[in-house]
């Protein structure tokens, strides 16, 4: 009986979800929509490309709830003229950072090719979409939600080793 008590209380624990775009779509939009709006105290996000201006509008809403949020974009793709970078570096509580990949012998970079976010320290959500139209409604992508710490804490490392490295965003740029 002890034995499956603690099975089933690490099942929930541990559980994982797992959206398939574009099939679960909307779906995975709504859920990171409600995630986001409904963190208590922090959001960090790596991402390449932000254009989704529904996700921007979820940060929003939980920058107002005095959730502190972190992005790191990749430097190149937050100018892009449909990211919502710049105007989400605008709002109180929302801090940018930008980095590039590695350089290249040749002087060109790599990419800040990464999606991750963590929730309240308690969610990590990574997978291959970008927050754009495309991700979630026209690629073959995918979106998990993690709730394991010990991976939660590796994923924040990296967080943490990414942000050492990364430029603060200041809205002249």
């Amino acid at each position: 009986m002890k034995y499956l008590i603690s099975l089933i209380f690490s099942t929930f624990l541990f559980a994982s979800e797992v959206f398939f775009m574009p099939i679960d779509g909307k779906k995975a939009e709504n859920k990171l929509y409600y995630t986001y709006t409904h963190a208590h105290k922090n959001i960090k996000i790596i991402i390449y490309t932000f254009t989704n201006k529904k996700l921007a509008k979820a940060l929003k809403i939980a920058s107002k709830h005095h959730v502190k949020i972190t992005i790191i974009a990749d430097k190149k793709e937050a100018k892009f003229q449909k990211s919502v970078i710049p105007n989400l570096a605008a709002i109180k509580n929302i801090k940018i950072y930008l980095l590039h990949g590695k350089a290249y012998k040749n002087g060109d970079f790599g990419k800040l090719h990464a999606k991750v976010s963590i929730v309240d320290d308690k969610i990590l959500i990574t997978g291959s979409a970008n927050y754009s139209y495309s991700a979630f409604f026209k690629n073959y992508e995918y979106i998990i939600f993690h709730y394991d710490k010990h991976l939660i804490k590796k994923f924040d490392w990296f967080f943490e080793y990414l942000k050492s490295k990364a430029t603060p965003y200041r809205l002249s740029q």
